[in-house]
């Protein structure tokens, strides 16, 4: 009978363990690794091969990271890691305190720029203003979106280049008539002004009489 007591008092206790464990982990410690994960900034720099390396920083021994790509980040100071481009990548920061073990303390994301396949083609060589000639691009683009777009910013550019040319042609036009009859416009431009003085001269005593 004795030792079925204690069976029952030590299967209590461990039943009762986890629970006393998790009352160790009260708000204000949980506020404190909420900090903490809060505290993690993420960043990168491109690398190398449409790569980028992603540095994450401020971690500390009572918290660690974890990707969508199987790696975990935890200890001091920062940690590295590399990625393909256009990849988005998902940190979930979590608890490795003793009484707070596993507790999901926050999410991260980052998006890494697209590497545009079409920046070093002919077409991005001899369009540089195109929207989609940009080294990085914020999506992938498809080979007919390209082209669609690409046809109608030819389009554009060659109508704007048509005014021009229209409108350089007829200010040409004005320059050299004026160049190639200059003392005939000289002559006409006197005469006119003669006409107007002279007209002036008749008709101002009539007025003042």
């Amino acid at each position: 009978m004795k030792g079925k007591k204690i069976f029952y008092i030590v299967l209590t206790l461990i039943c009762m363990s986890p629970f006393m464990v998790k009352a160790d982990c009260d708000y204000q410690r949980l506020a404190e690794l909420s900090k903490l994960a809060s505290n993690v900034k993420v960043s990168y720099n491109y690398d190398s091969n449409a790569n980028f390396t992603v540095t994450l920083t401020n971690l500390t021994d009572d918290i660690y990271v974890t990707d969508n790509f199987g790696n975990s980040f935890d200890g001091h100071d920062e940690r590295q890691v590399s990625y393909g481009s256009g990849n988005t990548i998902t940190y979930q920061v979590f608890s490795n305190d003793a009484n707070c073990p596993g507790r999901q303390l926050g999410t991260k994301y980052i998006t890494l720029p697209s590497f545009n396949p079409y920046y070093a083609t002919d077409d991005c060589k001899n369009n540089p203003g195109f929207q989609y000639c940009q080294k990085w691009t914020s999506s992938v683009i498809n080979i007919n979106t390209f082209d669609s777009a690409l046809a109608d910013y030819e389009d554009e550019i060659s109508g704007v280049n048509d005014e021009k040319a229209e409108e350089s042609s007829i200010w040409e036009i004005i320059v050299n008539f004026f160049e190639e009859n200059f003392y005939i416009v000289i002559g006409l431009g006197i005469v006119i002004l003669v006409f107007i003085v002279m007209l002036i001269i008749r008709l101002w005593p009539k007025k003042k009489r």
